[in-house]
């Protein structure tokens, strides 16, 4: 194993990856920048790197800085976390040039994953049933009209070039629509997009995979579909949507066999998010993946048992699968809430705030995890990420789970930072996420 990584993350991401470092032996070095020496990712570690290049969450994306870190605290390894150096394949590669270990996604897999049109068509070459959409990727507003024509409404833009989700939906279900976009598009038409065919109330299900370059395990599925504003409120394992179709099983199985043959297709090395949309009438459809862990992991390892920041250690060395990945099966069903600053609804960036009182109740250990990268006298500033905090509930039911969630949240004291809080709660108690009928547009209806 690995004796001394970088933690290249902060806030509740930072904290989590060392807490499973702490736990294999590794001794833990983390990044932070002035004004955080007393963060909750740098008391996680076993030292700190200071850096005073950049300002704000760039000085954790610089490259650099995290080479030059790692090389004068002599760590064998970085860790990237999740969600900062999604898609960074120049660091790793810099890493590699000095004999460090990346614990995270190959840089070519990412290069391929973060190319829509190239993953849509691995993903047709491997069986998966995809909708309808680019080929390729477009500039041109000429190209991007005939597409438009030849799709027909409604449609989705998205960036070409992008990991996983994209944090804003822009939707075209008519001509005036298109002139608007372009109009809002004028001085970036540089930027290549793709069009998708848009799926009316969709719901939203993940497929959970490590692979080891060769051998593949699916170890859990997630949904995601309860969202305000496109950003992810609450998610749960296993996937409701699975659950209420009428051959729930055979769904899944399909579901899963389809995410093994796009990672088996794909040399998948690490851990991945294969994503999937249902429709209405209970067909799924391949839409992206993510590489590496999500804040959603959490549900997945409560429902195996499995440790999947260790899994990624594991894998970094060049082992192959874990005997307990292999044999691992989900049991009983977790919940989890986001819980967010509140956002400038002009960037989506959280307003700066700061907690003067952050309590959490107390829990049952192994039923309740609480990732937070905030603390009493804590700081957000608004080129923070707006999360602040993951909070996961298991237990043998969802009933139970849905309930141990609630009266967590219910308890919780965050101030006078303004969170998503109440609306956790509300989420929590809609009667259509009570009875398994959620899909992606219900919070913004209701």
């Amino acid at each position: 194993m690995f004796e001394k990584i970088l933690v290249a993350n902060r806030g509740e991401v930072g904290a989590r990856v060392a807490r499973t470092c702490r736990r294999i032996g590794a001794d833990t070095v983390a990044l932070c920048v002035p004004g955080e020496e007393e963060a909750v990712h740098t008391q996680a570690c076993d030292a700190v790197a200071k850096l005073t290049q950049h300002e704000g969450e760039d000085a954790y994306r610089s490259v650099e800085n995290i080479v030059r870190a790692a090389v004068e605290n002599g760590c064998q390894a970085v860790h990237p976390g999740y969600g900062l150096l999604e898609g960074n394949t120049t660091l790793a590669r810099e890493l590699e040039k000095l004999g460090i270990g990346w614990i995270g996604a190959p840089p070519e897999l990412v290069v391929l994953a973060r190319d829509r049109a190239a993953l849509r068509g691995a993903a047709l070459e491997a069986g998966l049933r995809v909708l309808a959409g680019s080929t390729d990727a477009h500039t041109d507003p000429r190209e991007i009209r005939e597409e438009i024509a030849a799709l027909g409404f409604p449609l989705v833009v998205k960036p070409a070039f992008a990991l996983g989700e994209s944090e804003t939906l822009t939707l075209l279900e008519d001509d005036q629509g298109v002139d608007a976009w372009e109009a809002a598009r004028k001085g970036n038409e540089e930027v290549a997009i793709v069009l998708e065919r848009y799926v009316e109330r969709a719901r939203h299900v993940e497929v959970i995979l490590v692979g080891d370059g060769t051998d593949i395990a699916v170890i859990g599925e997630v949904e995601t579909s309860a969202r305000k504003d496109h950003r992810r409120v609450i998610s749960e394992s296993p996937a409701p949507a699975i659950d209420t179709l009428h051959r729930g099983d055979a769904a899944r199985s399909a579901l899963w066999a389809g995410a093994y043959d796009l990672a088996l297709y794909l040399s998948l090395r690490g851990v991945a998010s294969v994503q999937f949309l249902f429709d209405g009438m209970g067909c799924f459809h391949f839409v992206g993946i993510t590489l590496g862990l999500t804040p959603e992991h959490a549900l997945v390892e409560l429902c195996t048992g499995l440790d999947l920041v260790e899994v990624e250690c594991l894998l970094a060395l060049g082992e192959t699968l874990p005997r307990s990945v292999v044999t691992s099966q989900p049991t009983g069903h977790a919940v989890q809430a986001r819980v967010d600053a509140a956002m400038d609804p002009h960037d989506g960036r959280p307003f700066a705030g700061r907690c003067e009182e952050v309590r959490w109740p107390p829990a049952p250990t192994g039923k309740v995890r609480i990732e937070t990268g905030i603390q009493a006298r804590s700081r957000v500033e608004s080129h923070h990420d707006p999360l602040v905090a993951s909070v996961s509930a298991y237990a043998p039911t969802r009933h139970e789970a849905v309930l141990v969630l609630d009266r967590i949240i219910a308890e919780t004291r965050i101030g006078p930072l303004v969170t998503n809080l109440r609306l956790l709660r509300r989420a929590l108690n809609l009667e259509s996420f009570r009875a398994l009928q959620i899909d992606e547009g219900t919070l913004d209806r209701t």
